[in-house]
């Protein structure tokens, strides 16, 4: 049964994504998407924060659904089994920024809210970049798979690190959002092509 569900969870996932960014971002109204962090739309007592926090939260428990679901018809073993499960770190973070909000403006320290998550967060691109490593190690995909999955590593941690840089930080939102793009993108296509067994 579970290998019959991972595509409506796909969808469930991009349309959850939107709405929490893009639709949390025009609720707002002042939000914007080049400079700010995407942690900064529910920003502890600002406007809609715990709504947008809220659908941060279902986009986590839709991350953790597709994972779970996905995991016996997913092309790995071994060690690259252990970098798809690492993965759970991005629902991880989604469902903990929900529960432990940054300050207004996201600062390098704050409050203990704030601090969890900068925590949370640090860790977070860490794990994820360990599992996609150890994903890209099954020997169940192609050479060219392999190298996609690589590159989207490499993406991903300069990505990260532009974000961080003081000089670029009018553009630190901007940087993360096509991280996470990439990489939402990436998995929840490649999530998409599973077949169940039995199938093509």
């Amino acid at each position: 049964m579970k290998a019959t569900v991972h595509r409506p969870l796909v969808i469930a996932l991009a349309v959850s994504y939107l709405a929490t960014v893009y639709g949390g971002g025009w609720l707002k109204g002042d939000y914007n998407h080049v400079a700010q962090y995407t942690s900064e739309l529910n920003a502890a007592g600002t406007a809609w924060a715990w709504q947008i926090g809220a659908m941060g939260f279902v986009f986590g428990l839709f991350a953790f659904a597709l994972l779970w679901v996905a995991a016996p018809i997913a092309p790995v073993t071994g060690v690259s089994r252990v970098g798809y499960w690492l993965l759970t770190a991005e629902p991880v973070v989604w469902i903990g920024s929900a529960l432990a909000p940054c300050d207004p403006g996201c600062p390098i320290e704050g409050s203990l809210s704030q601090n969890i998550h900068n925590l949370l967060g640090g860790t977070t691109y860490l794990v994820t970049t360990l599992g996609l490593v150890l994903l890209s190690r099954s020997p169940l995909i192609s050479p060219g798979a392999r190298r996609g999955w690589l590159a989207l590593t490499a993406a991903w941690l300069i990505l990260f690190v532009l974000m961080l840089l003081p000089e670029l930080g009018s553009w630190r939102g901007l940087f993360q959002r096509v991280a996470e793009v990439l990489l939402y993108g990436c998995l929840g296509a490649a999530a998409w092509r599973l077949s169940p067994p039995g199938r093509p």
